[in-house]
Formats: structure tokens, sequence, C-alpha cells
């Protein structure tokens, strides 16, 4: 069947509508020239002109539902491929790794980044000729995802590697010497990271960190320090970004280099409040040489982002692997752990599975769980299959919407296991309740709000950067008008419902990004960060609204009912949101409080010596004690000293007091903060 609303000519084509191409079943979304004309080069790194995305249609006030209608499912062959490594890997951290040892020594288990190399973990889709497994983008995912489930550590590692090491950057290399290095470096599996992020912060768009060419110009000599850099301390290869000295502008350029070398060192190794045990380190670059060849310079790369184009397409897709997979991952143990809990408690003989507000929070969850699916699943699906659409925008905001939408879920479920949630595993098990580590995870989880960029950031740069660019310098295309509302025939009465709110919701998303870009000049529209969140956060409502419909349809289209009763409750508490943050957009055409005057007044009273901020606000800050403690411990540090003066400090095994008043059998916490029992070897190599 062909169909089509005006000629079948890409070059007149207009935004909106669909060529069914002659043996394709998918209608394929064409842009017209005129929209093309209008932007003499891109629109933003991930605008494609031949190729329109759904995301991207939201962005312009278009709710192109014929893009998503036909939601992508992973096909039996390569579910099959993945099943198998997934199988593989199961069988490995059952055996190999204990996550609660990991969790509280901080160490990943001897031997198990070799066995993860060896059996391909660490570059799950490079080809077979490399040693990798060849798997697609989503059965990658599925394997970091199952791995986060038993130990997010470990997952991280293997999420790392593949997502941001140099393996995984290799499709971006042009053939040459630097692309024949790391293929190389493949093959003989190599570990390594990506280290961007420096101690000013990862928001400053120029980095510091500085490459220097050598007189004769064969080589750079990198100097500066980068902080939080996943797999630093066990990385034999990584990535540095430094701005070159010498080139017009000191563009931000990406040097691959070998680790261990003069002019490298691992500075410290970071201790998060979570994920323990994933090896994470601050690394200190002088005078690091790397031969010229191995700088990856990307053609037209704009001077003012310090990563490429290319790359940043990887990136985003990585973080699907980094941040959306565990986040997955915790969010699905929620749901078992809640229905655990909730099946073995009773109120005054009344099960608790039959309270309103109970059977609210469960549904909830499950119902979020299935909107995170949702967009991994038409992120990385659409990208493994020959689907014509963009799906790049989609990548970018799934690390938000995963990340944020799973520490809904844990902690909705922290709330109603209450004081047993809050419970260590540990403590549950001394006093033989059901061990559940959801206060292990609870930790964990807070990482990936924060980690590949802070969530309420993420949001601010995605309104400037891809938002906005469609309205400056000069709109992309014209004010969306009112138009019919899109049909769904395998969505029942109230989805459809969402589905047309959902379109309207579009169209009022695009007029109002019309109008404030014509009522104010971009410069001073984006010092409006809170508008700017609260617009991104509504697109970002809008799609997983979207793609939570579609999956629903397709789940019927399939004979399982079931997913329209969890869109509709995913799509209802979030028209609940919508309202509160188009509320905020409103609000900012009204007079409001002196946010700006309280905020700078206080931090002007800062040091403490009298200033206005203290004069006027200083009472906030009666009856505490303000002085920051010692980060160490008393009793770590009289246990350092002991062993410095010939370990008089140490606990004895024989039934005398040990440096914390307790004897034989009590316990302590030794210097690297893991708790072991007096007597026993503890985790820094001291007896306690």
């Amino acid at each position: 069947m062909t169909a089509r609303v005006s000629q079948p000519d890409r070059r007149r084509g207009t935004l909106g509508e669909r060529w069914i191409a002659p043996g394709r079943r998918r209608p394929i979304f064409i842009l017209s020239n005129r929209m093309r004309s209008a932007v003499p080069g891109v629109r933003n790194l991930f605008h494609d002109p031949e190729v329109a995305g759904f995301l991207e249609g939201l962005y312009l006030g278009k709710f192109l539902w014929h893009l998503v209608e036909h939601f992508p499912q992973q096909e039996a062959v390569d579910r099959k491929a993945g099943d198998e490594v997934l199988a593989d890997l199961d069988a490995l951290l059952r055996s190999r790794v204990d996550p609660t040892e990991v969790d509280l020594t901080g160490r990943l288990p001897e031997g198990l980044l070799d066995e993860l190399r060896t059996r391909g973990f660490m570059c799950l889709q490079a080809p077979r000729e490399l040693g990798g497994h060849g798997l697609s983008c989503y059965n990658t995912y599925r394997v970091v995802r199952l791995a986060a489930s038993w130990s997010v550590p470990v997952a991280l590692v293997i999420a790392i590697q593949n997502a941001v090491g140099v393996g995984a950057l290799l499709p971006a290399l042009p053939p040459g010497p630097l692309s024949e290095l790391v293929r190389a470096q493949v093959a003989g599996g190599v570990l390594s990271g990506s280290a961007d992020t420096e101690p000013e912060g990862a928001a400053n768009a120029r980095r510091t960190t500085t490459a220097r060419p050598t007189e004769d110009g064969t080589a750079y000599l990198i100097s500066g320090e980068k902080i939080h850099i996943g797999n630093g301390p066990i990385a034999e290869m990584i990535t540095v970004s430094a701005a070159v000295r010498g080139e017009p502008g000191e563009p931000a350029r990406l040097f691959f280099t070998p680790t261990g070398g003069p002019g490298f060192e691992v500075r410290s190794e970071h201790e998060f409040m979570g994920v323990k045990g994933f090896p994470n380190a601050a690394l200190t670059f002088t005078d690091l040489r790397v031969p010229r060849e191995h700088m990856f310079v990307e053609q037209r790369q704009d001077s003012t982002v310090r990563i490429t184009g290319e790359l940043t397409k990887l990136v985003s897709r990585g973080r699907l692997y980094l941040i959306v997979a565990p986040s997955s991952a915790i969010a699905k143990l929620c749901l078992e752990w809640s229905r655990d809990f909730i099946s073995r408690r009773k109120i005054d003989g009344r099960e608790l599975g039959e309270y309103d507000e109970i059977q609210r929070m469960m549904a909830e969850s499950l119902a979020e769980v299935f909107a995170i699916d949702a967009i991994s699943e038409w992120s990385l699906l659409c990208e493994d299959q020959p689907r014509a659409v963009n799906v790049r925008f989609e990548q970018n905001v799934a690390k938000n919407i995963g990340s944020v939408t799973c520490w809904r879920i844990i902690d909705r479920t922290m709330s109603l296991l209450a004081g047993e949630g809050y419970e260590t595993a540990r403590s549950k098990e001394r006093r033989g309740a059901r061990p559940l580590p959801l206060e292990r995870f609870f930790r964990d989880a807070r990482n990936f709000r924060i980690s590949g960029g802070i969530d309420f950031q993420i949001d601010n740069w995605t309104a400037q950067l891809a938002i906005f660019s469609y309205y400056y310098p000069e709109p992309y295309a014209e004010e969306p008008a009112d138009g019919p509302d899109p049909e769904c025939p395998d969505l029942n009465a109230r989805n459809q419902d969402h589905l047309i709110f959902a379109a309207r919701e579009t169209r009022r998303f695009g007029r109002i990004c019309h109008r404030l870009a014509a009522a104010h000049p971009a410069a001073e529209l984006f010092q409006r960060e809170h508008l700017m969140i609260a617009l991104n956060q509504i697109v970002d409502e809008i799609l997983t609204m979207s793609l939570t419909l579609a999956r629903a349809a397709q789940w019927s289209r399939d004979g399982r009912e079931d997913g329209q009763d969890l869109a509709d409750i995913f799509c209802t508490r979030a028209r609940h949101r919508l309202t509160a943050l188009w509320h905020e957009v409103d609000a900012q055409g009204h007079p409001e409080p002196a946010y700006a005057q309280v905020s700078t007044t206080w931090l002007a009273g800062g040091d403490g010596h009298g200033g206005d901020g203290d004069r006027r606000f200083g009472g906030l800050l009666d009856g505490i004690i303000t002085e920051v403690p010692s980060a160490v411990g008393r009793t770590a540090e009289a246990g350092t000293a002991g062993r410095e003066a010939g370990g008089v400090a140490r606990a004895a095994g024989d039934g005398a007091p040990a440096v914390n008043g307790q004897g034989e059998g009590g316990t302590r916490l030794c210097a690297v903060r893991a708790r072991c029992r007096v007597g026993e070897v503890g985790a820094d190599g001291d007896r306690c």
C-alpha cells in the first residue's frame, strides 16, 4: 500500500507529511526545502535534516503520532543473542560477586576484572574478531541492567567501558593511526575510561586542562586535573578532554592515551555515598606526552563545546547504559520488594494490600517501571532496527526521565517499607527479618540523578541548546495551529483521551515557546533558568506519556491488555505533574517573591563576620554547630597514629580493650570505613 498527502517526492515534502515509500510498511517523515534552508547548517548536535524525530517534533509543537504508533519490539534472533550473554553473566555474578561485601569493603572481588574482560563483558558491542560479543544497543542495555540488579558497582564498571570507553568511541574515529591504535587496544582487552570532569565543575563549558604542542609539533603535553573519573583507578587507556593551546579559540579536543606512564597519576580514589566499590578517581596530568595523531579532531567542530558532535551522540546513547539501565534495575527490584513486604504485613488483622493508599503506591510504581521500559526500548530499539526516525533527542533526555522516575519509585518504596526500608540488610538479618537491601540501593539510586549531569542542569541545558535552537535566531516552523486530534484504535477510551491531551499539550507547548522567543532575546530568556527547567520537564512528561501509550497500544495488538491500565495510571499522574509545571510557567509573567535578593543577601554574609546576610538571616543558624568535623574520625586517626608509633593502638585479640573501647567480639570501623569484628583482619589489612 502507498499513501501520500501530495507528491511522493522527497524534495517537495512539508513538515508533518508522511510518505510510505514503495516496499516499506512504515511511513517516512520528510522535511521541506524551506525548512532546511531556514538553517544554514544544523540547529543543534542532534538535528538531522533528512530524518525527523518524535521528540524533535514536540519541541516544534508538532505531535507526530505516526512516528511512534508502531512501537518497536526486540526481534527474536536479537533477543536470543542477548539471552545467551545474560545467562553467562548471571552465573558469573552469583558465583563471584557478594554485593553486600562489595558495599562494605568498597572493593571488587579479586580477579573479577580479568574474568569480565576475558568473557567479553568489557566490549559487548565490539565485533567478535576484536573479542566482543557484537551485541545490539538494547542487548548491551539489558546486560548492564542485569548486573545492576545484583551489584551496581559491577554494572558501572561494565557500563563505563561500553558507554564511554575507548572501544565505544571506535565508530566515530576516521580510518588512520588513531583508529588502528584503538582497534588493537580493544582486541587486547584494554580497560578504559573517559576523563572530562574537572574540580571547577562539570558545568563549565571550557576545560582548564591544557594540551600544549611540543616544539617539533609531533605531540602535545597535557597538564591538568580531572575528578570523578569512572574506571580511573583501573583504566589502562583513557580519553582526556583538554583545551588546545595555539589554536584559535583554544578548542577542546579528545586525546587518547595509555595510563601509568610519566606525567600520569591517580591522585586519589573517590568514596561516594553509594555505589561503593565502583572504581572512581581523581587523576592528575603533568606534561603527559600524547602523540599528535592520537588527538581526535572532528570536522566542523564548534569551539564552544568540549566534545565533538559525533562523540556527543555516542555519549548520549551511552548514558542509557550508565544511568537508565541501573535505574531500571533498581525500579524493578522495588516492585518485587514492595510486593514481598505488602504480602506479609497486616494492620489490625487487615491485609496491608487492601488499603487504598497502599494500592495506589503499588500501582504507581508498576506504571512508572512500564514508562522507564518505554523510553529505553524506544531510544535503543529504533537504533538497532532500520527505522527512519531520529531518536538522538530521546536518548539525550532518557537520563533524566529514567533516573528521576527511579527516584520516585525507590523513595515511595522506602516510605512503604518504613522502618524496615531504612534499616540496613545486616541489621534486619541479625534480628531475623528478611534482609531486603533497600537501604543499599537507595544510596545507589541517588547517584543517577547526579552522574552524567545534575538533573536540573540537564533540564536547563536541554531547553536552551535543543528546544530553543528551533526558535532562535528565527523560528524553524510556524506557530502550531489547532489540528485534528490523533486516533489510535488500539487504545481504550481513557487512554485515547490521554492521547488527545498529549497532542493538545504539544501544540500549547509550541505556542508558548514561539511567544517567549518573540518577546525576549535569547540571552535574556536563558537567564530565566527556572522557566527553562519547567519547560523541559513539561515536554519530557509529554514524551513519556506518548511513548507509554504507544507501548500499551503495541501490547494490545499482541494480545496483552495489561499495558492499558499501566499507561492510564502513568498518564493520569503525569497530567497532575503537568498541571503543576504549567503553573510554574504561568507564574513567570506575574510578580514573584524576592528569590534573588534573599539569596544574594545571605551569600554576602557567608564568612560569618557580620555581613548583611548575617545581620538579616543569621538567626537561622542559631542553636547549631557549623564547624566541619574531621572526615576521618577519631578512631581511624588513633589507629593511624598507633601504626606509625609501632602499633600500640591496635585492638588486641586476647580480650583486651580495643581502640574504640570494645573487647573481643566487638566491632569497629577500619580505616577504609568497613565494619569488621575485633580480632579479624579488616578491609585496610589491619587486625581489628
